[in-house]
């Protein structure tokens, strides 16, 4: 990792100093140079479709840019505000825990780029996105 490499408890802190994190449990499972693991926990309170027991395409998309923002941080040892994001929902997200996989792309002075991979617990991809993030500032 860099130099200003952070512990995977120390970004754990972080992700869940944003509250709606925290209430939505997200987890890290592992961190590396550029890249991580999180876990979203299947709650009821995250459906969008009782009918279809479908996981809200906001709570993708949340997961979608915390996952890219918390790779970057494994490189920069801080997350870093967003400057666009896109997600692609390619099938529901139903009942079960969600694995999020990010990686650093391109690692900017100024503008980072990540992309993120949602599976579900069959190891099913049901969402991917990618986001530009202002790395610019980051004091050394």
């Amino acid at each position: 990792m860099a130099d200003n490499a952070i512990t995977l408890d120390a970004l754990q802190e972080r992700l869940w100093a944003a509250n709606f994190n925290k209430w939505l449990g997200l987890k890290i499972l592992k961190i590396g140079d550029g890249t991580i693991e999180i876990v979203l926990p299947w709650r009821e309170e995250i459906m969008s479709n009782p009918k279809l027991k479908a996981t809200h395409g906001g709570v993708l998309a949340t997961l979608v840019d915390a996952t890219g923002d918390f790779a970057i941080a494994t490189k920069t040892g801080q997350p870093v505000p967003t400057v666009d994001m896109r997600v692609d929902y390619h099938r529901t997200a139903t009942p079960g825990d969600l694995r999020a996989v990010g990686r650093v792309i391109r690692l900017g002075s100024t503008l980072t780029v990540a992309e993120t991979e949602i599976f579900d617990n069959e190891n099913k991809l049901v969402a991917s996105g990618r986001g530009v993030y202002f790395t610019g500032a980051i004091k050394p």
